[in-house]
Order: structure tokens, then C-alpha cells, then sequence
């Protein structure tokens, strides 16, 4: 007789969509890929008001739940002080949480918007942590609204790290973390994952074309536009006049188009961004966990001229180019503008390592082996 397939609710603070955040790109290769190692997953996903519009594919199950705002007033602060960053959990969505959670063996729970979600339910759980809120950002001036948004995560950030014992960790800079700051806590890492059907191999050849795609609202990058801007694409049109700079992303319109430089703002793909570029440039100075634009990068096969920050958790090989500082970035960048076979090698380099370390089935394998244990030792 066949044992029934270990069974895995995945949890996840919005819809998973082919064009959707990077988050769900990343939830829908782990989906994949886990089927491979014969794990029954199903994905339950909020959709709270500010949630892109769209609708998850069809291969894997998806079950979406609607979350309306909380009325503005001094119970929902009260709420917010004692559950920060709760949404989701003080709304009809925990209560199905906890329904779907009684036909499966492991609870998965994505992103720090739904550690609460785990009360009341009664089999092991594990929580994926993306980052940490405060090496992204400061607290900022407390009369701002980014002060109380910053702080209610970092409060919940710190009770969630408190309150659950398994964490899932995609960089080591990050598992160290959370072992440091709960000792007793089991943290494994496993790396995040994309689905190469979705990214079709790059060619970076013809004109010299670098690039760099973001959320400009985010302090990281933000501020690696800036530096991009002002200190090291000068420094790379002195050595290759002929290239261009090409930034993408919600609010990057707000950054003024000079020589040599096109500002896109919002585009309706960042994979099709992303493969059309010579290399991708990202002189990150501050940010953690995995930075999915350079894994997708990598696994289109355009080749990645970045920080230690921006390769963080990435073993990239000779697809990724990492330097510190700006004029050491400017040199490798340019060096690749000008060598197309160059970008071609790298390019390959990438695209391969990423096959063998990022794709869905080899990336989520200690995450299979990881239910497997908490299954069979009940642990909540």
C-alpha cells in the first residue's frame, strides 16, 4: 500500500502571480519544485486592498482569500499595538487559515505579514523571514509616517522571531541572524528558487545596454539608484560613451533622465526589462536577504555587475561581478559593455550555475527534507 503524500499548507500575505511581486514568482517555483519531491502543497493567499489585480496559474493550488482594510479608529491602533503588522490574521483569512490547516501535515507561513497566523492551529509550522526590517532601513524622524510603518515591523519582526521555533532562512547572513537572536530556535536554509519555463536564456550582445529595475519607494533602492546616478554611471560613460542606462520600476520616474540615461518608470514585465539589458548594475550599499532581480538576472543569463549586498545569498560564479566600491564597480562595468563575448561567457556561467543550484527541484530540496522531519516529529 502507497503512503499518503506529506501534505504542506503554504501561507502568503498576497496572490501569487507570473507578473505579480517577487514574492510570489519565488512561492510558485517552491510550489513546483516541492512537487517533485512528492509534497501535496497547497497555497492559501490573502488579498488585502493593495494587492496587485490578477490571477494565479492553474498548475498549482491556489486558494485566494479577500482581506478588507481595518476601519480607522482607536481599536484597530489598539489592535495594531498588540498584533503589529497582524492584518491578515485579526480577519476572516486566519480563521481559514486554521480550517485548511487541519487536512495537512506542515504549516508554511511566507513573510513576516503572517507569522500571527499561526495561532490556534495545531501542527508544526515554519516561517520564511525575506529580510530585516531594520538592516534595510532606519527608523526615520518619528513624526513621519515611514517612522510607525518601520516600527510596527520591526516589532512584529521581533515577535515573530520570539514566538516561533522553525525558520527557514535563503541566506546565511540571515539563518546567523535568526540564530542569534533565538538561540533555541531551528533554522535551516534553503535557497530561493525561480522556474527557468518562466525565464527564457537572454542574449546580452548588441548595443551596450546596462540596467537596473526596482521599487523606488524601497530605502535600498532608493538609494542605489542614487548612488548609480550620480557616482558610477558617469564614471562608466567616461569609458564607454556609446552605453546606456536604462531604470525601471514604480517611482523611478521621479529620477530625472540626463545623457545617456532612460528612465522607463512602471513596466508591464520586469523579465522582459530584464532581458533586454547588456548586464544588470546594482550598487546596492545596504539591504538584506536574496535580491530576486539578480537571481532573475542570473537566470536569464545577463550577466550581474553588483555589491556584496546585491549578490547576498547568491553563489553566482562568474556570472556575478561583486565590488565595493563605486569606481571598482564603474571598471567592471564598463569592461563588460565593451566585450560582448565577454557578457556571452559570463552570461552562460550564470544561467548554468543558476540551473544547478536555483532551479525549483535542487533548491527546494532541504526544504522537503525539513517538513519531512517536523512531520514526523510533531513538533509545533
Amino acid at each position: 500500500m502507497t503512503a499518503a503524500p506529506l501534505r504542506s499548507l503554504v501561507v502568503l500575505p498576497e496572490p501569487p502571480l507570473v507578473e505579480g511581486s517577487a514574492s510570489g514568482r519565488l512561492a510558485l517555483a517552491m510550489a513546483r519544485g516541492l512537487a517533485g519531491h512528492g509534497i501535496d502543497v497547497r497555497i492559501l493567499a490573502a488579498r488585502p486592498h493593495y494587492a496587485l489585480a490578477g490571477t494565479p496559474p492553474t498548475d498549482v493550488a491556489v486558494e485566494v482569500v479577500d482581506v478588507s482594510p481595518e476601519p480607522p479608529g482607536w481599536r484597530s491602533r489598539l489592535r495594531r499595538l498588540r498584533r503589529p503588522v497582524g492584518e491578515i490574521a485579526r480577519s476572516a483569512f486566519a480563521e481559514r487559515v486554521r480550517e485548511a490547516a487541519r487536512d495537512v501535515d506542515v504549516l508554511h507561513l511566507e513573510e513576516v505579514q503572517t507569522a500571527w497566523c499561526s495561532e490556534g492551529v495545531s501542527i508544526p509550522s515554519v516561517l520564511r523571514l525575506h529580510y530585516l526590517v531594520r538592516w534595510d532601513r532606519d527608523l526615520g524622524p518619528p513624526w513621519h509616517r515611514s517612522f510607525r510603518h518601520a516600527l510596527e515591523f520591526e516589532l512584529a519582526e521581533r515577535a515573530a522571531i520570539r514566538r516561533h521555533s522553525h525558520f527557514i532562512a535563503a541566506s546565511p547572513r540571515i539563518a546567523a541572524e535568526l540564530r542569534r537572536r533565538n538561540p533555541a530556535a531551528d533554522v535551516t536554509f534553503v535557497p530561493f528558487c525561480l522556474d527557468p519555463a518562466q525565464y527564457a536564456r537572454a542574449s546580452p550582445s548588441g548595443p551596450p545596454v546596462a540596467g537596473l529595475i526596482g521599487t523606488a519607494a524601497w530605502p535600498p533602492t532608493a538609494n542605489a539608484i542614487s548612488r548609480l546616478l550620480e557616482d558610477v554611471w558617469p564614471a562608466v560613460r567616461r569609458l564607454v560613451p556609446e552605453a546606456t542606462l536604462r531604470l525601471a520600476g514604480r517611482g523611478t520616474s521621479a529620477f530625472a533622465a540626463r545623457a545617456g540615461v532612460e528612465v522607463l518608470g512602471e513596466v508591464p514585465s520586469a523579465v522582459d526589462f530584464l532581458r533586454g539589458l547588456s548586464l544588470l548594475l546594482y550598487p546596492v550599499e545596504r539591504g538584506s536577504g536574496v535580491k530576486v532581480k539578480v537571481l532573475e538576472s542570473l537566470s536569464l543569463g545577463v550577466p550581474i555587475v553588483t555589491t556584496p549586498a546585491g549578490a547576498e545569498g547568491i553563489e553566482g560564479g562568474e556570472g556575478i561581478v561583486v565590488e565595493r566600491d563605486s569606481e571598482g564597480l564603474a571598471r567592471a562595468a564598463a569592461a563588460l559593455l565593451r566585450d560582448e563575448s565577454e557578457r556571452r561567457r559570463r552570461g552562460a556561467a550564470g544561467r548554468a550555475r543558476f540551473e544547478q543550484l536555483y532551479a525549483p527541484r535542487p533548491a527546494t530540496e532541504p526544504l522537503a527534507d525539513l517538513y519531512r522531519r517536523l512531520a514526523e516529529r510533531g513538533d509545533g
